[in-house]
C-alpha cells in the first residue's frame, strides 16, 4: 500500500464514488433546483438570507438535534462555505489585529494561517491525554492579562492526535472564558465522524446563555466530501447576528 497522508484529513477517492452517495446528491441538487428562484438568489421578498436559507437552517437544526441528542435552534445556526470560513469569520468579527490567540500544540496546521492572516499573534499550550492543558492556559491568561481574546481548540477527535477533550475540561474551559473574557472557537469538523459514540456534545452546549463566549464550527466536508464546501457555525443568537 502506498504511504497515506493523514495530515490534511483528505478522504480516499473511492469513498466519493459510491452509487448511493451519487444518488442522494442528485436528489438533493434536484430539490434545490426545484426552488431555484430562492436557492440561487440572495433572498426573497422577506429579505436576504444573511445566515443561510431558512429551510436549510431548519432542516440542519432538525438533523443535528438527532445526532447531538440535544435541542438545536435554527436561530443559533449560520451556514458557511466549510469549516474554515466559520473559523475565519470568528477571528475577524470577534477579535482584532494585535489580539493574542492560543492554540493546542500540535493542532490543525491551517489554523496558524487563518489566525495570523487576521493580524493576531499566536501562543501555544500542550495537549494532554484528555485535551488541552488548562493549567498552562490559565497561566498564560494570568501572564497576558486581558490580551488573550481567542482560544482555538479541536476538542473532538483532535487533529492530529485523535484526542477528545474530557467533559470536565470542557466545563473548565468554558468557565475560564467567562473569568478571563475570551472567545472559544471549537473546530468540530470530526464531531460526527466516529466509530463509537463519545457522548460528548459540541462545546456550544457548555456556554453561558447570558454571556455567550463559544463558537462551535461544523462541516459536511468530513462526512460527505470536502468539495461540498458546506458547513455551519453554532453559537448564541447574539454572536451569530
Amino acid at each position: 500500500m502506498a504511504p497515506q497522508d493523514f495530515i490534511k484529513g483528505w478522504p480516499h477517492p473511492s469513498l466519493l464514488e459510491g452509487e448511493q452517495l451519487r444518488a442522494d446528491l442528485l436528489q438533493s441538487f434536484k430539490k434545490s433546483l426545484d426552488m431555484s428562484a430562492e436557492s440561487l438568489n440572495y433572498g426573497d421578498e422577506k429579505g436576504a438570507y444573511m445566515l443561510g436559507h431558512p429551510l436549510f437552517l431548519q432542516t440542519l437544526a432538525d438533523w443535528l438535534s438527532k445526532r447531538y441528542n440535544a435541542p438545536v435552534d435554527p436561530k443559533t445556526l449560520m451556514a458557511t462555505g466549510g469549516a474554515s470560513m466559520g473559523i475565519d469569520l470568528a477571528c475577524c468579527k470577534l477579535c482584532k489585529p494585535g489580539d493574542l490567540a492560543v492554540v493546542e500544540e500540535p493542532t490543525y496546521y491551517l489554523s496558524f494561517t487563518m489566525i495570523r492572516d487576521r493580524g493576531m499573534d499566536l501562543l501555544g499550550v500542550p495537549i494532554q491525554e484528555d485535551g488541552m492543558d488548562l493549567d498552562a492556559l490559565e497561566k498564560l491568561l494570568k501572564e497576558k492579562e486581558g490580551k488573550i481574546k481567542l482560544v482555538y481548540t479541536v476538542p473532538i477527535h483532535h487533529n492530529p492526535t485523535g484526542i477528545c477533550m474530557s467533559d470536565e475540561k470542557r466545563k473548565r474551559l468554558a468557565a475560564l472564558s467567562q473569568t478571563y473574557d475570551f472567545i472559544i472557537v471549537a473546530d468540530e469538523a470530526y464531531q460526527l465522524l466516529e466509530w463509537d459514540p463519545t457522548g460528548l456534545k459540541p462545546m456550544f452546549y457548555y456556554d453561558t446563555p447570558t454571556n455567550p463566549k463559544i463558537v462551535s464550527v461544523g462541516t459536511f466536508s468530513k462526512i460527505i466530501g470536502p468539495g461540498i464546501k458546506v458547513g455551519w457555525v453554532q453559537a448564541a443568537e447574539s454572536i451569530v447576528k
